[in-house]
């Protein structure tokens, strides 16, 4: 901490085996590395919470205003694993998928590789994560800057998932329906649809808390991971409740 300029992150791993954050001192090691590193965050990793959580091998939200990320694997292991077989490993639309519910969270995905011993990036990987940063440069509007916590406010749907920003929300279908989409429980009016990318414009017809989604390609035209973003632009921030069977009051 006083040997290599200024650090962004102190990034703990497991706490094993030491079972408390006072047999690990862990509030004095941290108040010492905050005198030599002011701007630093902590994770939550010394077993008191600090700066972030850091789930593992799954995917959940911190409470609201919790920064947070999620600590994946691509084939199941943290090191280098040269035995994985194909189907080991996370395929591009897993990843998109991984993108959309840490988004939704208001989190970032960590996604670790198992680089090999030389460094480089095991050949598995690569048309993988080439596939990811192509589909993310088409629609990573949906995915980077100033996103909204979509939990309480839009729920989750069989045919895809939702991101937010303010009033604009962002459907990620991965199970493309054909040419209509409906989708039901919105309490705001959209003023606009859109597909990313390109913004070509959706038509829509909307009564009540119905929305149908009109004229869409027949198939799915998402060709990198079968995930196309349906860009929504509300007069007011959008709200869905579906009520799963029962009357909302």
């Amino acid at each position: 901490m006083s040997r290599y300029g200024k650090i962004d992150i102190l990034w703990y791993d497991v706490s094993w085996p030491l079972s408390s954050p006072e047999a690990w001192e862990s509030r004095k090691m941290n108040r010492m590395v905050r005198r030599l590193q002011p701007d630093i965050i902590i994770n939550d990793r010394s077993q008191v919470p600090e700066d972030f959580g850091t789930p593992e091998e799954h995917i959940q939200a911190q409470g609201p205003g919790r920064a947070w990320e999620a600590c994946m694997t691509f084939n199941g292991s943290w090191g280098y694993m040269p035995c994985a077989l194909d189907e080991d490993w996370h395929s591009v639309r897993d990843v998109v998928q991984m993108l959309q519910q840490v988004t939704a969270g208001g989190g970032n995905l960590l996604l670790n590789i198992g680089p090999a011993p030389d460094g480089s990036v095991p050949t598995q990987a690569v048309p993988r994560l080439t596939g990811v940063g192509k589909w993310l440069a088409k629609n990573g509007e949906a995915v980077y800057g100033k996103v909204d916590r979509a939990d309480g406010r839009l729920e989750w749907l069989p045919l895809g998932k939702w991101t937010l920003k303010g009033r604009t929300a962002y459907f990620w279908c991965g199970r493309w329906p054909g040419s209509e989409l409906a989708i039901g429980g919105l309490r705001a009016k959209l003023k606009k649809a859109s597909l990313l990318p390109g913004g070509r414009a959706v038509r829509f017809k909307q009564e009540g808390q119905r929305l149908i989604l009109k004229g869409l390609p027949a198939a799915n035209p998402d060709r990198i991971a079968g995930v196309t973003v349906i860009k929504m632009d509300f007069a007011s921030k959008p709200v869905q409740k579906l009520g799963a069977g029962y009357v909302l009051i």
